[in-house]
């Protein structure tokens, strides 16, 4: 793994402006810095955070819109890692994708469904990681913060960073950067949260995007409104992370002892 950047990116998507909104993710990424690898944006953010019409907006994956994500990427020269709507079949899923210049890596569908969302989606069943050129990447998306079990399968799989895209109100705002850094710190890896900004639906966004490091500390966060922030990824920082705070070691000592 050599040392390279990661980024967040937030904005406000406009609700069902599906070409608006990919747009805004094309601008975004244009304005990162040419060492960033990849770059994490909001949960739904291709169409919205708005759960009353998910099953018409709700597009294939791969399809039409992760060519036009790909497309970006290739422009852009930086890997995405977006939220949208994904259907399957009968089946519709909050998913995250991870999108290059070749098309998509990989998929990730929500696992633990907020409040009305488990009306509208179905449940992901499993962690999905990605190696990216700064390391084992793992995907979430935001109430699968709240769960550090969710991480520890995570670490289980030696991920370096995890990618939150989230859609987090401001009644929670406390919570979503403590979270972050928490899951940073149990888990000993980076973690790049991205969230929605303004207002949706009747619900206000916190903003408040950041990533944290292994030892739990910011080392970036985005401002007000729409806007971006990237860190440096350090083999060396995460090694003396995990000196200090050998978790996964004692994990794996004590399994190996009950077993």
């Amino acid at each position: 793994m050599t040392t390279s950047r990661v980024a967040t990116c937030q904005f406000e998507p406009s609700l069902g402006e599906t070409a608006a909104n990919i747009e805004s993710i094309s601008e975004l990424a244009s304005e990162l810095p040419e060492t960033v690898e990849f770059a994490v944006f909001p949960e739904l953010c291709v169409t919205g955070y708005d759960l009353t019409d998910v099953s018409t907006v709700a597009t294939p994956v791969p399809g039409p819109i992760t060519d036009r994500l790909s497309a970006v990427a290739r422009d852009s020269g930086v890997a995405l890692v977006v939220g949208l709507p994904e259907a399957d079949e009968k089946s519709v899923y909050n998913s995250l994708v991870y999108v290059d210049e070749h098309g998509v890596v990989a998929t990730y569908r929500k696992r633990r469904l907020w409040g009305a969302e488990a009306d509208h989606f179905e449940a992901g069943t499993g962690p999905v990681t990605v190696e990216t050129p700064v390391g084992t990447l793992g995907l979430l998306l935001c109430y699968d913060l709240n769960f550090p079990e969710l991480t520890l399968e995570y670490g289980r799989e030696d991920c370096d960073l995890l990618a939150v895209s989230a859609a987090w109100r401001q009644s929670f705002e406390r919570d979503w950067r403590l979270l972050c850094r928490a899951r940073a710190l149990d888990g000993t890896c980076y973690v790049v949260g991205s969230n929605h900004v303004g207002t949706q639906a009747g619900r206000r966004h916190a903003g408040d995007s950041c990533i944290a490091g292994p030892r739990g500390d910011i080392v970036a966060k985005t401002m007000d409104g729409n806007g971006v922030a990237s860190a440096t990824v350090s083999l060396r920082t995460l090694s003396e992370a995990r000196r200090k705070n050998p978790v996964r070691k004692s994990r794996e000592r004590t399994q190996v002892r009950s077993e």
